[in-house]
């Protein structure tokens, strides 16, 4: 019996990843500052970065007094879904860099994956490259929505005060139509 509940409890931990999209309307109205302090690690001595920060700090991105739309993506190498999913947010990250619009890519790769992340993010020409520990992001991704508790990826759309947040991959036209849907 003992035997059935670890099969059991490892099943879900190797499924945790949600690839149905659950959309949660979330509402808040935090401010935080627009600066962080974030010591960064560089590839290859290429402009791709990925800054080793903790969850406050990435909240910390975001300028709620101002009209930028910010999508906050938190994912991992490790899950399908959310390699799904990189492609079609570096696409349309590509597609609006001058516009209002700022993408911020969240891993929650553990230390000893660090040089797997490294090659993902360069392979991908990835920008704006965070990452936190898992912990850290099981501990306090409730404080945006209980919601959002339970897996990966999950994607934070904000601007301003208006904010919601979505569980499970998306599609590269359900991110286009949320920023035509923000942008009005």
């Amino acid at each position: 019996m003992k035997k059935i509940y670890i099969v059991i409890f490892t099943l879900v931990i190797l499924f945790s990843c949600k690839e149905n999209n659950k959309n949660k309307v979330l509402s808040s109205n935090t401010t935080h500052a627009n600066t962080a302090d974030h010591p960064a690690m560089e590839i290859n001595n290429q402009e791709i970065k990925i800054i080793n920060s903790d969850f406050a700090k990435i909240q910390n991105l975001l300028d709620t007094k101002s009209d930028t739309l910010y999508i906050i993506n938190y994912w991992a190498t490790w899950c399908p879904p959310c390699v799904k999913e990189i492609p079609h947010f570096v696409d349309v990250q590509e597609k609006y860099k001058n516009e209002k619009v700022k993408f911020i890519f969240v891993s929650i790769d553990e230390a000893d994956t660090q040089s797997k992340l490294q090659l993902f993010v360069q392979k991908n020409k990835m920008k704006n490259v965070y990452n936190i520990s898992p912990k850290e992001m099981k501990t306090n991704i409730g404080s945006i929505s209980p919601d959002l508790v339970g897996g990966i990826p999950v994607t934070v759309i904000q601007k301003g005060n208006k904010k919601e947040g979505f569980l499970g991959d998306l599609s590269k036209q359900f991110i286009l139509g949320k920023i035509e849907e923000y942008s009005k």
